[in-house]
């Protein structure tokens, strides 16, 4: 007959196998990377306005289209059956909020001042604040996930 494991045996390898399924259900750091570089491409519009129109169309394209090749590389396969949550929906919701109105606001005072600065500005801010943020809600979501709740 089998010896039945103690409680606190039980429960530390159920905490141990928590963690180990809430770091593997986060998605890599270069996904952030993607959304934050994506983001940023568009904040850096602005200073395409006088190419010429074809390249002001293509360019952006090619980027994005760059940028997403390079960070779909090699994707996990839980990292592609994530279903978005009420919560994961609304970050990412407010990550696009908060592009273009910091694009927009960007893109105008350049436009009116020619304050240079401000669209690599608004670009980096995007950046930083999507790849750190973005990986924050990732840990919250993957702890949610490995405790079971919806």
């Amino acid at each position: 007959m089998e010896k039945e494991p103690a409680p606190a045996e039980s429960l530390t390898a159920l905490e141990a196998t928590r963690q180990l399924n809430a770091k593997r259900l986060q998605r890599p750091k270069r996904y952030w990377t993607m959304l934050g570089l994506m983001l940023a491409v568009f904040a850096l519009m602005p200073y395409m306005r006088n190419w010429p129109p074809i390249l002001q169309y293509i360019t952006p394209v090619i980027l994005l289209l760059g940028i997403a090749a390079f960070a779909a590389w090699k994707q996990p396969t839980a990292v592609r059956k994530i279903r978005l949550s009420g919560g994961m929906k609304l970050t990412l919701i407010g990550f696009a909020l908060l592009g273009g109105i910091l694009g927009g606001l960007s893109n105008a005072l350049y436009a009116e001042h020619g304050w240079r600065w401000l669209p690599a500005t608004a670009a980096v801010t995007l950046f930083i604040f999507v790849r750190f943020g973005g990986r924050a809600m990732d840990r919250s979501w993957a702890r949610r996930a490995s405790r079971g709740e919806h």
